[in-house]
């Protein structure tokens, strides 16, 4: 169904299969010259069904739509090859277009791959197939033109100001319209689930700051409604921001808990002993997908505690990471 959620800005959902996240709402902004699609859905049958029913209701022929993807996850980017296809012009920041890219020569996956031995999740006989992104990625690479933070995108009355949210993945971008009050969030906020932050490699410094840092700069800003691309439309938008981020303050609290001094855990060990929204008695009943997630969300945290002296971080000789405690409070954002 569609819905007007802002004036000229239509929602409506776009399923992805098998998936705790049920659907994308996926945004189109227009007046009489132009409609901007934001986000695509997952690369899978169902989802492209309900993106073209949602276009067609919106009485827009796909040639004519331009395609916004606000960070590189295949929920987000699926399906932008029927854009590509078709001739749209396609916008992404430069380093979450090039990760997408990367997915489909195989190079992300490889990165991803290298992560789980860190992680100790060699038991666990994880692969690419048991992860989401990776079934329903983009079929071929495409072209697009890189936003920068910063940029202006002007649609009809909205002029946008394109926002670096670094935090989800690390070239996710936001679309702020101060006159209005509105931001389209994507993942960056998300109400009443939270947004996956995970270790993106060593490269990218502690990830998990990085997005406490951008709900902080988010906070600064005369933001009335956040559209995000998950769940429900925010109103109450810098309340929200303030329980994420003391989310991560408890989430960092309890890995410490979880810690004796003196003991060496790996990112395994601690994803298996914390708390997950997840219907699974213990760790050997993780769908493997969710173990992927898990143990991602808990690298950043002890990165994180890492980077603020809470813990120890050491390599053993197979490159698995161990952690030991050495305080026993968090540094609190």
């Amino acid at each position: 169904m569609i819905q007007e959620v802002a004036k000229n800005i239509y929602s409506f959902g776009v399923t992805l299969p098998n998936s705790p996240l049920r659907l994308i709402n996926a945004y189109v902004v227009k007046d009489k010259n132009r409609a901007v699609l934001f986000d695509t859905g997952f690369n899978n049958p169902q989802s492209e069904r309900e993106l073209l029913a949602g276009l067609k209701e919106l009485d827009i022929e796909l040639k004519n739509v331009e395609v916004v993807l606000t960070h590189l996850h295949s929920d987000h980017t699926g399906l932008v090859h029927l854009f590509s296809r078709a001739g749209c012009k396609i916008f992404a920041s430069q380093l979450d277009g090039d990760y997408t890219n990367d997915m489909i020569s195989g190079n992300y996956w490889e990165q991803i791959n290298n992560l789980l031995d860190l992680y100790g999740l060699q038991a666990d006989q994880i692969d690419n197939n048991d992860n989401p992104g990776f079934l329903n990625q983009p079929s071929e690479p495409f072209k697009f033109t890189a936003l920068t933070p910063g940029d202006e995108f002007i649609i009809g009355d909205y002029q946008f100001k394109v926002l670096d949210l670094i935090g989800h993945t690390p070239g996710h971008i936001g679309f702020y319209d101060e006159a209005s009050g509105v931001l389209l969030s994507a993942d960056t906020v998300l109400d009443p689930i939270t947004p996956n932050i995970t270790f993106w490699g060593f490269d990218h410094v502690d990830i998990l700051g990085s997005y406490v840092g951008t709900l902080q700069k988010l906070k600064q800003l005369n933001i009335q409604v956040i559209l995000p691309t998950h769940r429900k439309i925010i109103h109450n938008p810098h309340e929200r921001m303030s329980e994420l981020i003391e989310h991560h303050n408890e989430r960092l609290q309890e890995i410490l808990d979880a810690m004796t001094q003196d003991k060496g855990y790996t990112v395994r060990d601690l994803s298996a002993v914390i708390s997950w929204r997840i219907k699974a008695d213990n760790w050997d009943d993780f769908p493997k997908s969710q173990k992927i997630f898990a143990a991602g969300e808990t690298m950043a945290h002890l990165e994180h505690l890492w980077h603020t002296h809470c813990v120890e971080m050491t390599q053993d000789a197979d490159g698995t990471l161990y952690f030991t405690k050495l305080q026993n409070k968090i540094k609190a954002f």
